[in-house]
């Protein structure tokens, strides 16, 4: 095995969801900036088109990362700040949550849709995950 390789591309980990796959990268400083947004877009355009990645901050990113990361072609990363993570997790939504910001990017091309938006977060538990992607 390439160990070098390995230890170069400091991926955090994967959720793979029926027809979704999605490479995890977390941050735990108090204002996470766009290098690595940068760093996994990278990452992503060495793996098949169809992989999304989803970076985690513990607090919040800068307003110039998330104007950034609107800007980031293919918009293929996702962002989620310690706020929302924390709300999708205590309302067990964190799979229809990831499922639901890739469609915003989809639909809206928007990275950083936020699920703090929803008046009744357990909505999301409607969606199918697996199915309809």
């Amino acid at each position: 095995a390439d160990t070098t390789r390995r230890a170069a591309e400091q991926i955090d980990g994967g959720v793979y969801l029926g027809g979704l796959a999605c490479l995890l990268q977390s941050k735990t400083g108090n204002q996470v900036d766009y290098e690595p947004i940068a760093v996994l877009a990278n990452q992503l355009r060495r793996r098949p088109s169809s992989v999304v990645g989803a970076v985690f901050s513990l607090h919040d990113f800068t307003p110039a990362a998330l104007t950034l990361a609107r800007f980031t072609a293919p918009q293929t990363v996702l962002l989620w700040q310690g706020a929302e993570f924390a709300l999708a997790l205590r309302n067990s939504v964190c799979v229809a949550g990831l499922v639901w910001k890739y469609r915003q990017a989809i639909e809206l091309g928007i990275p950083d849709a936020s699920l703090s938006d929803f008046d009744d977060i357990t909505d999301l538990r409607r969606l199918n995950p697996v199915g309809g992607l």
